[in-house]
């Protein structure tokens, strides 16, 4: 059983789409809190992970990007800027990530999950792409017919994120906040019988302890297992899920991509 874990690595701009005002140094301050917890955890578990990066987050962090390549992490695009009023730009946050890190750049994974041509990443040379859930969000998407399973699309590897079987129940980052523990982990062995692996991702912010601050306008079902809290629940699932003896490794890894 294999578990790829990934992190969307973005400015912190939550508050805005719920017509609060954050200016960006702040948005940068309480990603890179909750990313810095995260590092020092993953660190403690020997685990190694995905980061879909922002190039932006990228330019303003070159140091902590730097770090994970270091600690022998996967950098993954996120695009270049994480606003729902940017252009997406696959490309040129592929060329930035890749500049660098160093190192090249295979996978991708749109902000918000929101749709991305499989023709226009391949063209710009990504090898996977990881923005499918497939299941039903309200507002948001609709992908119940979806594969849940590893797919290709015009050259490119779809690697969706798990839901649980049979019932396509998110186990997405919003879960983790709602759910009790006990309650998900059964949800993941379900996807874990049937499909043998999870693909699970959170973002740096949600473990930053000022996710509460009331200038913020965050509801209530995500700040009421935040931060720490939240930083020793993932923990406490990720150790659980090391003696099950589920195998952590890089998602590039996982779908065997190579530098060809």
């Amino acid at each position: 059983m294999t578990v790829t874990l990934g992190f969307d690595v973005e400015e912190f701009d939550f508050p805005l789409e719920r017509g609060r005002e954050i200016d960006l140094q702040t948005q940068l301050a309480v990603s890179s809190a909750g990313l810095e917890a995260l590092l020092q955890m993953l660190d403690r578990l020997n685990l190694r992970v995905t980061f879909y990066t922002t190039a932006n987050f990228a330019a303003h962090r070159p140091e902590t990007i730097r770090r994970m390549v270091a600690a022998g992490h996967e950098i993954a695009s996120h695009d270049y800027y994480h606003a729902q009023s940017a252009q997406s730009d696959p490309g040129g946050s592929k060329h930035y990530l890749e500049a660098l890190t160093g190192t090249r750049i295979v996978g991708y994974r749109a902000p918000r999950l929101a749709t991305a041509s499989s023709a226009v990443l391949a063209a710009a040379g990504y090898r996977y792409n990881s923005s499918i859930n497939p299941t039903w969000i309200p507002g948001r998407y609709n992908n119940l017919r979806v594969s849940r399973t590893v797919t290709r699309e015009a050259g490119l590897v779809i690697y969706p994120t798990s839901v649980s079987y049979p019932f396509r129940i998110p186990l997405f980052w919003l879960s983790l906040h709602v759910m009790p523990l006990p309650v998900y982990k059964m949800l993941c062995r379900s996807a874990l019988r049937h499909d043998g692996h999870l693909n699970l991702y959170f973002h740096p912010w949600e473990f930053s302890d000022r996710l509460g601050d009331p200038a913020f306008g965050i509801p209530r079902y995500l700040t009421q297992c935040s931060g720490r809290r939240l930083q020793g629940k993932l923990e406490q699932l990720l150790i659980w899920l090391k003696n099950r003896g589920c195998r952590f490794v890089t998602t590039r890894e996982y779908l065997g991509i190579d530098d060809e």
